[in-house]
């Protein structure tokens, strides 16, 4: 089969996507994947490595490093996530929408089937001007409403407030995406969808939900053609990243560090990349560990950093992760399930929407410490829990013993049968 895919959004919105074409390849199928990357990072490495077509469709505005520094702190600083999913659209997704519209026109043109990331509608209004069959992937599991999943952007305050708290989510997330959704529908002759959560983010014949079955079982009152499938992780004999130079003798050199990320949430920006770097870095004395800061920069003598601290511009987190005592991260969907991954407990700082969702998850799970805000965040705080997660032996076991359930799942696996069966027209597979 001819088999087309869509994503938008970061690095962690990018990656399940590039797995996932990589095992449709080993299945023997023709690969296509378009990619607007909010940072325009280059993937044409995994392109070339796994045998699919790569398009890059990016924003035609591309914003100064002036204008990114200000809208970032914008969204940081509002704080609530449904909020900061209004300005993340603003800026991120309605200056390239029909770039990526232009874009999945023309693979739907030349695709069998296409499967796309759930926030990429206008994929989805192709696939249904086309004629063809298609697939959304969830990277997160509180996008689909539940009576036994916290919704989203809201005080936790038990089962009993689920029903309403859901009703006022779904009526929030309407207000921010129907508008931008419908207008593409109407324009392009289709009906207007009535609830984002449950029609436009989820295809009626196949979601997957790109998340382990050991954090998420699938909910009883979820509909059937919802999946979950798994991380959608790549294989270690896949894995092309190597441990940068002297990571490999550092970790060896005493106890295990502690890994300080805040992935695609720590924009090219130097001041703010320094701010970071100097919290880190207080962060660390107050705890007295040693320490690996993950800092996109390529000159890293910008940051000033005790003998016990080892830099690095990024390093892959299946190799680092098994050998640090806990990761600091902002909570993205693929670093989080890296880390159980890795048996290694966390601490979220997180920054904005679904993240603040990953930090209670890890929570839930006794695997984490309480979850810190990027905005206020201070060192104390963070150094207080992360201290809170070294003295907690319990964290590290139910993390590895999560960790050596995710070993034997195989979400890319899974998710390409599923594929195969509900977008051929074969019997569905579980």
């Amino acid at each position: 089969m001819r088999i087309g895919l869509q994503t938008w959004g970061s690095e962690g919105d990018v990656q399940p996507f590039i797995a996932l074409a990589a095992g449709l390849v080993r299945a023997g199928h023709e690969v296509t994947l378009l990619v607007t990357d909010n940072a325009a990072r280059d993937y044409s490495e995994f392109a070339q490595s796994f045998g699919f077509k790569l398009v890059d469709v990016r924003n035609p505005e591309r914003p100064s490093p002036e204008k990114v520094e200000r809208i970032w702190r914008e969204i940081i600083e509002v704080g609530n996530p449904i909020r900061q999913a209004e300005l993340v659209m603003r800026h991120g997704f309605d200056p390239v929408m029909e770039a990526m519209f232009a874009a999945a026109k023309d693979l739907c043109a030349c695709s069998d089937a296409v499967v796309g990331h759930f926030f990429v509608f206008p994929l989805r209004v192709a696939a249904e001007k086309s004629g063809i069959p298609m697939a959304t992937v969830n990277v997160v599991h509180n996008c689909l409403p539940s009576l036994y999943i916290r919704p989203p952007g809201l005080p936790d305050f038990g089962r009993w407030f689920y029903r309403l708290g859901w009703k006022v989510v779904r009526m929030m997330v309407n207000r921010i995406f129907l508008p931008r959704v419908n207008a593409l529908r109407e324009k392009e002759g289709l009906l207007p969808d009535r609830d984002v959560m449950t029609q436009t983010w989820a295809s009626e014949r196949l979601n997957l939900i790109a998340v382990s079955p050991s954090i998420c079982s699938t909910p009883s009152d979820w509909n059937t053609q919802n999946k979950v499938c798994g991380f959608l992780n790549q294989p270690t004999g896949l894995i092309t990243e190597e441990l940068p130079a002297g990571l490999d003798a550092f970790l060896a050199a005493g106890e295990p560090p502690v890994y300080f990320t805040f992935g695609s949430m720590m924009i090219h920006d130097l001041p703010y990349l320094r701010e970071a770097a100097a919290l880190w870095m207080k962060t660390v004395r107050n705890v007295k560990c040693r320490a690996v800061f993950q800092l996109p920069w390529s000159d890293l003598s910008a940051f000033g950093t005790d003998d016990n601290v080892f830099k690095v511009m990024r390093a892959p987190y299946k190799k680092v992760f098994p050998k640090c005592s806990v990761v600091v991260h902002h909570g993205g969907a693929g670093t989080t399930q890296s880390t159980l991954f890795a048996g290694c407990p966390s601490v979220v700082v997180a920054h904005m929407s679904d993240q603040f969702f990953w930090g209670s998850e890890l929570e839930r799970l006794g695997v984490a410490g309480p979850t810190q805000m990027r905005k206020g965040l201070s060192s104390r705080g963070l150094a207080k829990a992360i201290a809170q997660v070294v003295a907690s032996p319990g964290m590290r076991k139910r993390a590895s013993a999560i960790g050596i359930a995710m070993l034997k799942e195989n979400g890319v696996e899974v998710a390409v049968g599923l594929i195969e069966a509900h977008l051929t027209g074969a019997q569905s597979v579980t």
